[in-house]
């Protein structure tokens, strides 16, 4: 989980400060701040999205008061 979150928060704040070198001509030093930003919050927000997720599914599966169908 941690793992893609910080593959994907690296990508992101890669295209967001490289859109705002190229496109709307800011700085080195606030481009290096917008990839620092972006990138640890989507960081941040892909954990816990998935830590959320992965929670909810483990309360799916372990409620056993559920009878099953069986063919």
């Amino acid at each position: 989980m941690a793992f893609a979150g910080l593959l994907l928060g690296m990508v992101a704040g890669l295209i967001t400060a490289s859109i705002g070198y190229i496109a709307l001509d800011l700085s080195i030093l606030i481009c290096l701040l917008i990839y620092s930003f972006v990138g640890a919050l989507s960081t941040l927000s892909v954990t816990l999205l998935a830590h959320f997720l992965h929670n909810r599914s483990s309360e799916w599966e372990s409620n056993s008061s559920h009878e099953t169908a069986v063919g």
